[in-house]
Parts: C-alpha cells; sequence; structure tokens
C-alpha cells in the first residue's frame, strides 16, 4: 500500500501550496497523512501582519487548511490531517523520541546548512533556525507516525514527500536512524520538485489567492528583475496548467503548445505581465473549483500520557456526560440535549459547565465537542513511573 507522508505550511493561500496536493496526487498515494505546520505559519510575517490576535491567525490558517483539503477532496486523495503542534507534543513526551531529535541536531553542522544555497528555487536563506527545529521532529513523526497517532495511523508511510530542503539533512538523519532505529525502518522521501518559488525579496511573500491583481504583480516585478530562465519559464507554465487550459499573452490566447515560443522573444515588462495575469486567472479557476467541493469535518482526539491527564479527563468521565457528550454536535442546545437523554434541564447545564471547563465541549449555545477520543499512551506514562522511582 503507497502510505505517503507529507508537511505544508499554509501561511496563505498561495499557489505553492496547491502545486504541493497537485504533486501529491501525481504519486497516486492510496493513503495521505499531512503535517499541517501551524506553529511555523504562526511564527511567519505574514500571517501575524493579517492578524491581530492568535484567535484570528488560528481562524486565518484553519480556513486555508480547507481550501486544500477541498482540493484534494477534488482530486480524491484519501488524506488524514495532523497538526505539528500536537504532533511534535506527542514525540517529545516520549523520552527515546526526544533523545533521537537531540542526537540528530547534535550532528548537524552550519557547513551543512550552506549547502541549501545551492537548491534550485528554495530560499534557504529566508529560513529561521526554528524550521532546522521543525525539518527534524517532522521526519521522525513520519518514522513513528504509528505509535503518535494509532487512533488513525496502524501502518508506517513508507513515503515521505517534501520540499528539497530537506537533502541538506536527509544523509545525517537516515545515518542515524538506519544504524539506531527501535520499530520502523524511515519512509523513502520523494521531493516537490520544478516549482519556482516567486517571493517578495523583502517582504517574504508569495502571490496568494487573496490578492489583488496589483498586489500579485507588485511581489512578480519585485522578483523579476531580468528574464529567467527557459528552465524557469517551462516549469512556471507546468504549474499554472494544472488550472489554466488557455494563457494569457498580450491580450490574446494562448494554448500550453504555443505560450512557450510566445514567450521566448518576450521582454522582462512583458513576461512580469504574464506571470501577474496567469496567476490571478489560476487564483479564479481555484475558487471556482473549490466553490463546489464540501469537506467532512475530521475527528479530533487528544493524547493522555501521564497520570494528571487521565485524572483530569477520562476518570471525570461518567455515563451521564457520556449522553450528554454524544449530542453535543453543534446541532443541540442544552434544552434539546435534555429533551433527548430525558436529563431534567438543570443536570445538563451543570454538566455541560463542566464540560466546557475541561475544554471538551464549546462555549456556545449549541455546544460541539472540541475533543471526540481519547489516546492513552500507555509507554510514556510507564516511563515516567520509571523516572520517578
Amino acid at each position: 500500500m503507497k502510505i505517503i507522508y507529507t508537511n505544508i505550511s499554509p501561511v496563505t493561500k498561495a499557489y505553492t501550496n496547491f502545486q504541493h496536493i497537485f504533486y501529491l496526487k501525481k504519486h497516486k498515494p492510496q493513503k495521505v497523512f499531512l503535517c499541517v505546520w501551524d506553529s511555523f505559519s504562526f511564527e511567519h510575517p505574514a500571517l501575524e501582519k493579517n492578524s491581530e490576535s492568535h484567535k484570528e491567525k488560528v481562524e486565518k490558517l484553519k480556513e486555508n487548511v480547507e481550501m486544500l483539503e477541498k482540493l484534494m477532496v477534488y482530486l480524491k486523495i484519501d488524506y488524514k490531517i495532523i497538526y505539528l503542534s500536537e504532533a511534535m507534543n506527542r514525540l517529545f513526551k516520549n523520552s527515546q523520541y526526544l533523545h533521537e531529535f537531540q542526537n540528530i541536531l547534535s550532528h548537524i553542522k552550519i557547513e551543512n546548512l550552506q549547502k541549501g544555497e545551492d537548491l534550485e528555487y528554495i530560499p534557504f536563506k529566508q529560513m529561521s533556525l526554528s524550521k532546522v527545529n521543525y525539518i527534524i521532529s517532522d521526519y521522525l513523526i513520519a518514522t513513528y507516525l504509528p505509535e503518535l497517532f494509532p487512533e488513525i495511523c496502524s501502518s508506517s508511510p513508507n513515503y515521505y514527500l517534501t520540499s528539497e530542503r530537506f537533502k541538506v539533512f536527509s544523509n545525517t538523519i537516515n545515518h542515524y536512524l538506519k544504524s539506531n532505529f527501535f520499530k520502523h525502518y524511515p519512509p523513502q522521501a520523494i521531493y516537490v520538485t520544478g516549482v519556482p518559488v516567486i517571493i517578495h525579496p523583502d517582504k517574504e511573500i508569495i502571490p496568494s489567492i487573496e490578492m489583488s491583481p496589483e498586489s500579485i504583480k507588485s511581489i512578480v516585478e519585485a522578483y523579476y528583475k531580468k528574464l529567467p530562465n527557459e528552465k524557469e519559464i517551462e516549469d512556471t507554465i507546468e504549474v499554472l496548467s494544472n488550472v489554466l487550459k488557455k494563457f494569457t499573452f498580450k491580450e490574446k490566447q494562448f494554448d500550453r503548445s504555443r505560450i512557450s515560443s510566445a514567450l521566448s522573444g518576450a521582454s522582462t515588462k512583458e513576461y512580469v505581465e504574464f506571470i501577474s495575469s496567469n496567476l490571478y486567472n489560476y487564483f479564479n479557476e481555484m475558487l471556482k473549483i473549490t466553490s463546489r467541493v464540501e469537506i467532512k469535518k475530521q475527528k479530533k482526539s487528544l493524547l493522555l500520557s501521564n497520570f494528571e491527564d487521565f485524572d483530569n479527563y477520562l476518570r471525570s468521565i461518567n455515563s451521564i456526560k457520556l449522553k450528554i457528550l454524544k449530542f453535543c454536535d453543534g446541532k443541540n442546545s442544552s434544552l434539546d440535549i435534555s429533551k433527548k437523554t430525558n436529563l431534567k434541564l438543570s443536570t445538563v447545564s451543570t454538566y455541560l459547565t463542566h464540560l466546557k471547563a475541561k475544554g471538551l465541549v464549546s462555549g456556545t449555545k449549541k455546544p460541539t465537542r472540541l475533543i471526540d477520543s481519547f489516546v492513552l499512551d500507555l509507554d510514556v506514562v510507564e516511563n515516567q513511573q520509571e523516572a520517578e522511582k
């Protein structure tokens, strides 16, 4: 079975994120585990600029993720989504995995990182040190996914689809894992290639679906100070052709086979116009595609890895709370729940207050479960007990 683990940082609805999903589809996966780098996204200046509070950042990220989900549904990709913050929390609660992470990090030298400057289309110099930690953690998460997320994954991913920046770290990580692995062989890395990253050199933003034609052009203009080489032109056309069948150039429509020859004699200004207008057309088509797609709500789980969590959540749930939780689906008020469970309204209200305090349901008039399942990590609990002796 072809199981692919991949990661994405949807700071905005950028064309690079859509291309990542199209590239994923080309590998014909039978199952995909997509790790959303929420931690990195929240740190990014683009998300910081467009959001006044953490809550707004969370909502914006959710909106960006949902659009990627719609594209995966449209492309008929069977997927599950996890978030890096939760995955790293689960990873580092295990002393063995934490030890592996620290050992790998200790073997990565600055001279290794300098090799990243030679990667095509990768703005490696703009990468933060925290991203180095995320890259290493992400690969360990992919390797140990069945242990970290047993509620959604029973078989190890055999492929790891990622950016070419991983090449800088792959030899060091794999050398360590292959000589010290315990339960799983690391997945085989495959890379998203041939995607020119058009990024504003100062603002560090990439053209995205929410931008006006003028905003898109300002980024493209700042990036292209001269006409790119033939390969970059071809790669850009390949990216856009996932959505566009016709390209606009000098106010005329060209099909893909004719557009390359039309661009061969273009000036830098004409190329900027071509990229800007066709990116805008690309985004409009993406909106049309995704507007017709509905996605199902993914179940949320909570890892219980110590006695305190166990006492706080599982032990506190009784049969009455279970009855109430069953109908906390965002459609029922406390009065509706009272009628459906044959419980007194005062009883339902009291227990809902307890459940809200625990963070298990939302505080709205029609409460929704925030956690659908609990995962009890007995190995980590046992390790903690041993450490305390």
